[in-house]
């Protein structure tokens, strides 16, 4: 930690990533901005506290950075527990962070380091009033996080894309211009009393500078693995509209950056970071066929050698021709968002394909010798013991064609998503501003069935002899399970 003054004296702006994120990666979107507000001229410093902690802490303590740690614990508890632990080494990163020029401090927060980065800020604002602090990222995108963390110590929350926005706030600050609520921009005092637009998109994302991540210590991430890949972004958003779904909001248009930007990028980190493994961190890599093919041979003709992995989507054109492709181009694994066995599911959550076309993907995905990976939500509002069923069966089929089951979930209500904006349509019984996984469907299905398919499938995919990687039934607010264990006792 003693280094950090080195790192961040005299910067313009000083981006932070707070505990937890990912720690076996850089963070992807700070090292975007920072290329960006470069390109610009501006002076910028990264510090990623997260992976400084966690790299500092007790094997018992790593737990907390676990993505399914949110099993046990809600997302406040979470946070709490890494500041209590953590509290003196993130006060020494406040002063020395205090100790330099730099005047503007920026926060990318997701849905659980929000609540440590607005105890940070808090700490920040008591020592000096006067620093801009800023939240970004995905924890920022929706009021219910952002209300979640009142009293609030941030001066400016940037809401979608963050570039352009960024570039404005610097640019009104540094030469002394008000910085007003606008798209994009929600200042703090007006949290709760505005909701801003998305702001503009940059279309062409060849136009951004690939990140180099000079700024990141590559050889602190994913500690005490010889696997050291690095994140790769092709393109931002999705051509899918799925109806549980919130990325595709936040991402609302979907862009593809062109294959030869892509391979410059490739070529630079293969050259300069040593990286033999990308994982592609996009929504999904086969938005754009036409452009993805055409990137697999500017990979296969550049004879470079290296490993990736990415999330794709179940299209019928994904034949084994392209597939093979893709296996030269070196992409080892795929995880694709299957989600359901059920044709009926399927349908209401506007998949766009049969089980049938999953299957056909599925297995020409194998025969190209790519290891095929697959999530799976249950609970879907209306699905039957018999749609439930199917999904199993669907997974029995196929069980020699896939590799990992990634990712088995209860289906989660999200208010800003179809499912939450049209429930009367889905039979959705939920309470407004209440805890969203207390929602029901109109068979009756609640939070503790949902949970128990969850469990019914795990159980059905050990037995099958298939790997999982993660299973998702999320803790409940701490203040809504009080209540409910209140109202039991009664």
């Amino acid at each position: 930690m003693g280094k950090i003054k080195k790192v961040i004296k005299g910067a313009d702006i000083s981006l932070v990533i707070p505990p937890p994120f990912f720690i076996k990666m850089p963070h992807t979107g700070i090292a975007y901005l920072s290329s960006f507000l470069k390109s610009k001229g501006f002076r910028v410093s990264v510090y990623d506290l997260s992976l400084k902690l966690h790299n500092s802490a007790k094997d018992e303590l790593r737990r907390l950075w676990h993505v399914d740690c949110c099993n046990t614990l809600f997302q406040s508890e979470i946070a709490d527990l890494i500041f209590r632990n953590f509290e003196k080494k993130i006060n020494k990163f406040i002063e020395e962070l205090l100790a330099t020029d730099t005047r503007v401090i920026g926060f990318s927060v997701n849905q659980i380091s929000i609540y440590l980065a607005n105890r940070m800020a808090k700490i920040i604002k008591e020592k000096d009033s006067k620093r801009i602090i800023i939240f970004g990222g995905a924890g920022t995108f929706f009021k219910h996080p952002r209300e979640l963390i009142r009293p609030s110590f941030v001066d400016i929350y940037v809401i979608g894309e963050g570039e352009l926005t960024l570039l404005n706030i610097l640019g009104a600050y540094f030469n002394q211009r008000k910085i007003r609520n606008g798209p994009g921009i929600l200042l703090g005092k007006n949290i709760g009393r505005y909701q801003p637009s998305l702001p503009p998109i940059i279309q062409n994302l060849d136009e951004i500078p690939f990140p180099t991540f000079s700024e990141f210590d590559l050889k602190e991430y994913n500690l005490g693995f010889d696997y050291k890949p690095l994140p790769l972004l092709l393109s931002r958003g999705c051509i899918k509209r799925c109806t549980y779904c919130i990325d595709y909001i936040m991402w609302p248009t979907y862009r593809f950056r062109t294959p030869g930007h892509i391979m410059d990028e490739i070529k630079y980190h293969v050259q300069n970071n040593n990286i033999k493994a990308f994982e592609m961190i996009d929504l999904t890599c086969n938005g754009n066929l036409r452009q993805l093919s055409e990137l697999c041979e500017l990979i296969i003709n550049s004879r470079l050698k290296f490993d990736w992995v990415s999330y794709a989507i179940i299209r019928k054109e994904m034949d084994l021709t392209l597939l093979s492709k893709m296996k030269q181009a070196g992409c080892h694994t795929l995880i694709y968002g299957v989600e359901n066995g059920s044709d009926r599911i399927l349908k209401l959550m506007l998949k766009g394909y049969a089980a049938k076309e999953a299957s056909e993907v599925i297995q020409n995905t194998h025969r190209a010798g790519i290891c095929t990976n697959i999530n799976i939500i249950v609970g879907f509002p209306g699905e039957t013991e018999e749609d439930f069923n199917q999904t199993i069966e669907f997974i029995r089929q196929n069980k020699d064609y896939i590799d990992e089951v990634t990712n088995v979930s209860g289906c989660t209500l999200f208010p800003q998503a179809d499912l939450g904006r049209n429930k009367e349509k889905y039979g959705i019984s939920w309470q407004e501003d209440t805890d969203p996984m207390l929602f029901y469907d109109s068979n009756g299905l609640n939070r503790e069935g949902r949970n128990k398919r969850v469990e019914r499938l795990v159980e059905i995919i050990n037995n099958l002899g298939l790997s999982k990687a993660m299973v998702n039934k999320p803790s409940l607010n701490p203040e809504v399970k009080a209540i409910l264990d209140s109202e039991k006792n009664k």
